[in-house]
């Protein structure tokens, strides 16, 4: 089982010196992860600490996962989704000459004021489709990922496939098991609709939180959840797991965690160790 951690939440801990990024990379393969995925936002934001994780990431011997590259493939305009095009061939470029990493992932598409979920989800798939096939050749496979963020416009299963046939097939999937419960669906029942579709993995959990007035985490059904350590929530991670390794996935088990991220991660990757 090849497993990941997602870079995230350990940015403002390495800009600010509470981890050193040697001792992190050692932390983390001593836990059992042989691969990270690192985000375009913090390579931009903090260079130098990016080169200092990227050095000893290396020397350590770890693979990059996945690449996640936020962008809006939707916008309010053409010139916004060329924008984004652009961007988008800068990093399958940057994955592969500098990363070596076979996957770009886009997350951070949503519609624009005014415009309806229906419209967004057509416009995201065709500019998901161009990006597709400019990435083609190149050794990159471009994927979205079921975005928990805007649960109302594609983090079901329904609306993700409704964006990937809009891209004409040219484009892959992350299943991102505690994702879809902010969409409204259950990761387990939903995973044979995409596992076709599927290049890369997120695991993360999440638990009923009690009601409040906070919208974060809220799924379409108003369900409230809060983030946990993986296992002890409601997001099926071992259930999901064992089913795509049955189906025949072979890729990466990128972990996501929250707060705690260097105690979360170690349990994590140790937890899917065991699954």
């Amino acid at each position: 089982m090849k497993l990941s951690v997602m870079l995230f939440p350990f940015h403002t801990g390495l800009s600010q010196g509470v981890f050193e990024a040697r001792q992190l990379v050692r932390d983390l393969w001593c836990a059992g992860a042989r691969a990270i995925e690192p985000m375009w936002s913090w390579i931009v934001k903090d260079p130098d600490k990016w080169a200092e994780f990227h050095a000893a990431a290396r020397d350590a011997g770890m693979a990059y996962s996945c690449y996640d590259v936020g962008l809006n493939l939707v916008g309010t305009c053409e010139a916004d989704r060329a924008k984004a095009l652009e961007d988008c061939k800068r990093q399958v470029d940057f994955a592969r000459d500098v990363l070596q990493c076979p996957i770009v992932m886009i997350p951070g598409s949503k519609p624009a004021e005014g415009m309806s979920n229906e419209d967004g989800r057509k416009i995201y798939g065709e500019t998901l489709g161009k990006a597709a096939a400019a990435a083609a050749g190149s050794g990159v496979t471009i994927c979205i990922e079921n975005f928990g963020v805007y649960p109302h416009f594609a983090a079901s299963a329904k609306h993700c496939l409704e964006v990937l046939d809009y891209a004409g097939g040219t484009a892959k999937f992350t299943f991102d098991n505690g994702n879809f419960l902010l969409g409204g669906d259950l990761p387990s029942e939903i995973l044979p609709l995409v596992a076709d579709r599927v290049c890369h993995v997120h695991i993360k959990d999440f638990e009923r939180r009690l009601p409040d007035d906070r919208p974060g985490l809220t799924s379409v059904h108003g369900v409230q959840y809060k983030g946990c350590l993986i296992g002890n929530g409601a997001a099926q991670g071992e259930l999901c797991v064992n089913m795509l390794k049955a189906s025949g996935y072979d890729g990466w088990f990128s972990a996501e965690v929250g707060g705690q991220p260097l105690r979360e991660a170690v349990h994590a990757v140790k937890t899917m160790a065991l699954w």
